[in-house]
């Protein structure tokens, strides 16, 4: 709601006559808004504060670019800390982002997709992380652009950079350390070394 009053803001300043009183109103309502987010948003890490592993896990995801202390919050407590998920392709399938085929009988015609099953609303967090992911995530940003360049679709690249954000969440989150862009780099320098 906030994103629609600046952007009615936005509009408004841009026309030729803009009455005072209008703006004045919307500024003080994105001004509300921002002051109920902030209210939340502390209401939320106090939540997630009463579990110290919660809590470290919580701060450890914020370190993905792309994932905020709202998703942060679902990915803990949607998956029990991640205690329901002891691989990243469950905790993928538990989020419903793994692609199934379509099939009946013989026919094998058709693309796989995303089904309606899983947590629906964490998968709805995580597409919407994405969004955020595919343009600054340093990892899921070539990724996402590749996908473009192979002639897939916007929605279909955002999915699958939602699948990759659950994978590093994973990680992140049952091996302890943050998020490092440069994890697989530092591998392949390792392993070539060895």
């Amino acid at each position: 709601m906030r994103q629609q009053m600046r952007n009615q803001l936005h509009a408004l300043q841009q026309q030729p006559v803009v009455i005072a009183a209008v703006r004045q109103r919307l500024e003080t309502f994105i001004a509300t808004f921002t002051a109920q987010i902030s209210e939340l948003d502390a209401e939320i890490a106090a939540v997630l504060q009463q579990d110290d592993a919660w809590a470290a896990t919580a701060t450890r995801l914020q370190t993905i670019t792309g994932i905020g202390l709202i998703t942060a919050s679902w990915l803990v407590v949607a998956t029990l800390n991640f205690s329901t998920c002891p691989t990243p392709e469950a905790a993928t399938a538990y989020a419903g982002l793994a692609p199934r085929e379509q099939q009946s009988g013989t026919s094998i015609h058709g693309r796989g997709r995303i089904g309606h099953t899983g947590h629906a609303r964490l998968r709805t967090m995580l597409y919407l992380a994405s969004l955020s992911a595919a343009h600054y995530n340093p990892v899921l940003r070539p990724f996402y652009e590749r996908l473009l360049a192979a002639g897939k679709s916007k929605k279909l690249a955002h999915c699958a950079v939602a699948r990759k954000l659950v994978h590093i969440a994973w990680a992140v989150a049952t091996k302890g350390q943050p998020f490092d862009p440069a994890y697989q780099h530092h591998r392949r320098v390792s392993s070539a070394t060895l």
